[in-house]
């Protein structure tokens, strides 16, 4: 994760919980310095569908790369001015976007099924929302999210070994967070994951704008982990793979 950008595989908008409309966090996201970015709204059964054909209706009228040519002074509707870079905003952008969904606490029995449902929809990366130790969910959910080969599975708390060895056979992603209140455990993963081999990503889970950090601030977090310097240079190149395996 160098000067090059970042990657951000766990954000919400407003189809769940989040205050932001997707064209607002991708436009903050980009001045940033995104490279990459999944939008995966909080889903259960009672909104999988709606969430989802919502958030891909959106991809599709922007098609997968958004281009947008934005006018500094002009009416963003997103941001006010002062916290956009005008420069930034007076050129070309281009930034992948994956249509995405956050399986939240969805009983683990029924979270394979899930997962293969928001598949079928169009979804191109699947998260399930982790065992965090501020936000419980139902225990099993890490066990089940990885036997659901879920692409990511979300602030896992305090996973056992044996489970983020199951994650690094299986190819799950383990999140490193930014977040303020899942990060808790974030050495705890860190540590796991590092016994394991199992990859790690560092992400935002993001609802709101000031919650999207730039690149440096999302280093010193992954420090603050107790992460090193390589560590966190090959959780760039895990994000730099994912858009490479679905963009080509």
């Amino acid at each position: 994760m160098s000067n090059e950008g970042f990657y951000d595989f766990h954000t919400h908008t407003v189809f769940s919980d989040g205050g932001m409309i997707p064209a607002g966090l991708m436009q903050r996201a980009l001045v940033r310095g995104c490279l990459g970015l999944a939008i995966t709204d909080h889903v259960d059964s009672s909104n999988l569908e709606w969430a989802f054909e919502n958030l891909l209706k959106f991809v599709e009228e922007l098609g997968q790369e958004w281009q947008s040519d934005i006018v500094p002074g002009g009416d963003v509707t997103t941001a006010p001015l002062n916290m956009l870079d005008s420069e930034a905003l007076a050129k070309n952008w281009h930034l992948p976007i994956i249509p995405g969904v956050e399986l939240t606490s969805v009983p683990p029995r029924k979270i394979a099924a899930l997962a293969q449902k928001a598949q079928s929809l169009g979804a191109k990366w699947v998260v399930v929302h982790g065992e965090t130790i501020m936000e419980p969910v139902a225990p099993g959910t890490n066990r089940a999210a990885i036997e659901a080969r879920a692409d990511l599975l979300s602030h896992p708390g305090l996973i056992t070994a044996e489970d983020a060895a199951r994650a690094a056979k299986l190819g799950v992603h383990l999140e490193i967070t930014t977040h303020k209140s899942h990060g808790m455990a974030n050495g705890w993963v860190a540590q796991r994951a590092r016994e394991s081999g199992a990859k790690l990503l560092l992400n935002t889970d993001c609802h709101v704008s000031a919650e999207i950090l730039d690149a440096k601030q999302r280093r010193a977090i992954a420090f603050g982990s107790g992460l090193t310097s390589e560590e966190v240079d090959r959780i760039w190149q895990n994000g730099r793979r994912i858009i490479t395996r679905i963009f080509g």
